[in-house]
């Protein structure tokens, strides 16, 4: 599996479940687990997400949240991969 979480608070949660090898991508708000701001890959901002940075990580699930994210990117992660929509 191959996890990219949007969403702060899901990537700490992700953290705490021992998701690291999972979590291949995060935004720049998700600034804890501390680690992984080094080791995984930034895809914009929870408001201005890169589509295209995103689709070259080839994620199994993209994890948003329906208040923290533009529907319209989501959307159009929704064409190439799974979203769980918080």
């Amino acid at each position: 599996m191959r996890i990219i979480s949007l969403v702060p608070s899901i990537t700490e949660l992700l953290f705490d479940l021992g998701l690291t090898d999972e979590v291949v991508g995060i935004t720049k708000f998700c600034i804890h687990p501390i680690q992984w701001r080094e080791t995984k890959k930034i895809v914009g901002g929870t408001k201005n997400i890169d589509v295209e940075k995103i689709k070259e990580l080839a994620p199994t699930l993209v994890i948003a949240n329906k208040e923290e994210n533009i529907k319209e990117q989501v959307e159009a992660i929704q064409k190439f991969t799974k979203v769980l929509l918080t």
